[in-house]
């Protein structure tokens, strides 16, 4: 007889080994039966189909819930991460896309920072550079100076 109130018990912590509806152990001691994992979620294990289809009910918030984070966990264990040019210098928050319009590129330290960091270090009145406090070149023969020094 199923029992409709057990709760989904996890595969991989302790009593793991019992049917997650009807209660009944796994094969390891006498008259034990074949447990098989939820193939969606492997959070919990039945004994048979019946089991299963009459659990489901009680499971399939778990299961939903946990196939969405062992899908986020294989897209972002992926190993693809942005290069460090991609941070904020000051606050190394990554930086919007497209870049060009979110960051300005210092050339008197060679640093790349985001515009709220600029707007904040205007804010208390700070006019030049952000990083280094370098006074900002008004003309392009400053800049090309700047440049030729570093």
């Amino acid at each position: 007889m199923p029992v409709a109130s057990m709760s989904c018990i996890a595969v991989d912590g302790g009593p793991a080994d019992v049917c997650a509806n009807c209660g009944k152990g796994n094969s390891g001691g006498e008259g034990g039966v074949k447990l098989k994992d939820c193939t969606a979620c492997r959070l919990v294990k039945y004994c048979g189909v019946d089991c299963q289809r009459a659990h489901r009910k009680l499971h399939k918030k778990a299961c939903k819930q946990r196939v969405a984070e062992l899908k986020d966990e294989q897209l972002y264990g992926q190993g693809h991460e942005r290069p460090e040019r991609d941070f904020c210098t000051i606050c190394t928050l990554p930086i919007s896309l497209p870049m060009e319009d979110h960051s300005v590129f210092e050339v008197c330290c060679m640093k790349r920072i985001c515009e709220g960091c600029v707007r904040a270090a205007q804010k208390r009145g700070m006019f030049d550079c952000a990083f280094c406090r370098t006074p900002c070149p008004d003309n392009d023969a400053d800049t090309l100076a700047i440049d030729s020094e570093t």
